[in-house]
């Protein structure tokens, strides 16, 4: 789930960056219109924002709970008793919104009793003004939405960035472990063979010994001296077990050292490549932060 978050926000925020997006503020307009509210025709404002219906119609609701109790009714919202600051304390809010094809058209009708506000009448550039302001903080909010999202991806890819660099940190270290076991494995082999050959030497001196005693037919020193030769034996066998065993733990170790050497590649080609990813996800939140600077 929250790699899918990432991949999505990284999308979002890279898409941003390659599409060299101008930094400007929304035209926005606000006319005199009208819409169907509880399949009545309303007199009022209208002002198109491009942006998505779901969430203007969630910012818009918002904005009319500052006016008071919002009903939903069939083709939009209607409130009663609403309190307009600098238009009425006691007036109805009539609102629709649309989708058209380049955003969403919000509507709103404001009955002060004697009739609706339009143009060139008391309270209509009060209105507009709010109909205006609102737009504004929609497009806000609407880019605050992309820097979270920025951010988030910032922060993803820079947690990715820092675990690459520690799994270099200890395919270093593993790396660095293998060769000391490699040249402990060698050394011991070396010591192996000196063993061997000193056993075998001793063999040799116990045999030509047996042949002489028998010659004497001192049966006390030929038992000794058996015991000593089976000694032996049992010592040759067990230090031809432990080359064998030395030398499948060398092999072992080739193979762990080819392993890490693969493994120090690719964890390097991720390291440029997270690095790469780092530098794009600050430029991009570069890219929304300035897109705010244009309504401030």
């Amino acid at each position: 789930m929250h790699t899918m978050k990432y991949i999505l926000t990284a999308i979002l925020c890279v898409n941003l960056l390659h599409a060299g997006v101008a930094q400007t503020r929304k035209n926005i307009e606000v006319t005199s219109g009208h819409a169907p509210v509880q399949e009545v025709d309303r007199q009022g404002l209208q002002v198109l924002i491009e942006l998505d219906e779901k969430f203007v119609t969630k910012t818009w609701v918002q904005k009319l709970k500052e006016y008071g109790k919002v009903e939903t009714e069939k083709g939009g919202y209607v409130i009663h008793g609403a309190s307009i600051p600098e238009i009425s304390s006691a007036c109805t809010i009539y609102s629709a919104l649309s989708t058209t094809k380049t955003g969403t058209k919000v509507f709103w009708a404001i009955d002060i009793g004697s009739g609706y506000i339009k143009e060139g009448e008391s309270h209509y550039n009060t209105a507009k003004k709010k109909l205006y302001d609102f737009a504004v903080s929609a497009y806000v909010a609407d880019i605050n939405v992309q820097i979270s999202a920025a951010e988030d991806a910032l922060s993803s890819s820079v947690k990715n960035q820092e675990k690459l660099a520690k799994q270099g940190e200890n395919l270093k270290s593993d790396t660095q472990k293998n060769v000391k076991e490699k040249a402990d494995l060698e050394k011991k082999l070396v010591e192996n063979a000196a063993n061997l050959k000193t056993l075998e030497s001793e063999e040799i001196k116990i045999e030509s010994r047996l042949k002489e005693t028998k010659a004497t037919e001192n049966t006390d020193e030929q038992q000794k001296l058996l015991k000593e030769s089976m000694s032996i034996t049992n010592n040759i066998e067990k230090n031809k077990q432990q080359k064998v065993s030395l030398e499948n733990k060398l092999k072992d170790n080739e193979s762990d050292r080819v392993k890490l050497e693969s493994d120090t590649k690719t964890n390097a080609s991720n390291q440029a490549a997270a690095k790469d990813e780092v530098a794009k996800m600050t430029k991009a939140l570069e890219v929304v932060k300035d897109k705010l600077k244009a309504y401030q």
